[in-house]
């Protein structure tokens, strides 16, 4: 949460799951979000709003679920995406505008000041991926945000460029066209050459290759503005790296691996706010990474510039 004092996690359940940081209470309160249907159901994605009081939910069946948690019941429920809708984002500097994206290839914007769950109507659509979306991250300042899909590529957009018709279309069939199934086979060979061919109207603003998305719903981000300015945008990858790229140029910089380097699916990655250079790892062997740069990257203030992989840095295994 905001206020650092709760975290909220989902399962293969119609319940979000919330629960006290500090060990303060033993509970952990289950919100139910009443989904209608009778599938099995998932969270894939959730949010605290700006002030805490709701979560905003992708799922499993397409929708968004907004849920109260003052009156501690669902207030919101938004037909959103084709297919499984895998990620949710807030624009930062607010809760009224909504990112979500979905195994679609859609990226829509929802604002919730004139968001009707009878009609539900995206202010805007951002399209140029050619296969579904595992996350978003928006930077925090109203205009950009990244999308990590399964195409194998990180696009950077700005919500002042939407996307038109031909470009929602050319996703759609795309993604359609599709025939593999990321959670077990290998990329096809088509999907890894074309990755940086670009789809009729696509409206994103960088196009970034060079990581593996399998299995799972991988995460990238910004990296922190107090310590990087945002230069960078880092990503799980899986095989079993930490791959960073260069905001302008698109170039990966760095890729952190371990010494005994075991491609076990690196599925999230975290930078630390405040100490320089500093990220966490988790993977499917169920290990939590600790990167820390060595002393004469730290006092030269780069943290991670070096284009060899894993130099500059070393790990430890928390």
């Amino acid at each position: 949460s905001q206020d650092q004092y709760w975290f909220a996690y989902s399962t293969w359940s119609p319940c979000i799951y919330v629960c006290n940081v500090y060990g303060e209470e033993e509970n952990h309160y289950s919100l139910d979000l009443r989904p209608d249907t009778l599938d099995r159901f998932c969270v894939f994605s959730l949010r605290f709003s700006s002030d805490d009081k709701e979560l905003i939910t992708a799922c499993s069946d397409g929708y968004l679920y907004i849920y109260n948690r003052e009156i501690c019941d669902r207030t919101l429920k938004i037909d959103a995406h084709q297919d499984d809708a895998d990620a949710v984002a807030l624009d930062d500097q607010s809760s009224h505008i909504i990112f979500s994206a979905g195994d679609d290839g859609l990226c829509k914007v929802w604002d919730r000041r004139c968001l009707s769950e009878a009609n539900p109507r995206p202010v805007g659509t951002l399209a140029g991926h050619k296969d579904g979306i595992t996350f978003i991250d928006t930077k925090g300042d109203g205009r950009h945000l990244i999308t990590n899909s399964k195409d194998q590529t990180i696009k950077l957009w700005d919500i002042r460029q939407f996307s038109q018709r031909d470009g929602i279309a050319a996703t759609l069939g795309e993604v359609q066209r599709q025939s593999w199934d990321y959670r077990w086979q290998d990329v096809p060979k088509r999907v890894m050459r074309d990755a940086l061919v670009k789809l009729p109207g696509d409206s994103s603003v960088m196009t970034y290759a060079g990581h593996l998305v399998k299995h799972t719903l991988l995460r990238a981000r910004f990296s922190p503005p107090a310590t990087t300015g945002q230069r960078y945008i880092y990503t799980a990858c899986a095989k079993g790296r930490v791959v960073v790229y260069d905001t302008l140029t698109g170039e990966v910089v760095q890729t952190l691996m371990t010494d005994n380097y075991n491609c076990v699916c690196v599925r999230d990655v975290s930078w630390s706010p405040s100490q320089p250079g500093e990220l966490v790892s988790s993977s499917w062997d169920g290990l939590l990474q600790l990167w820390i740069p060595h002393p004469r990257i730290r006092q030269a203030g780069a943290g991670t510039t070096s284009s060899h992989e894993s130099a500059g840095t070393h790990s430890h295994i928390i």
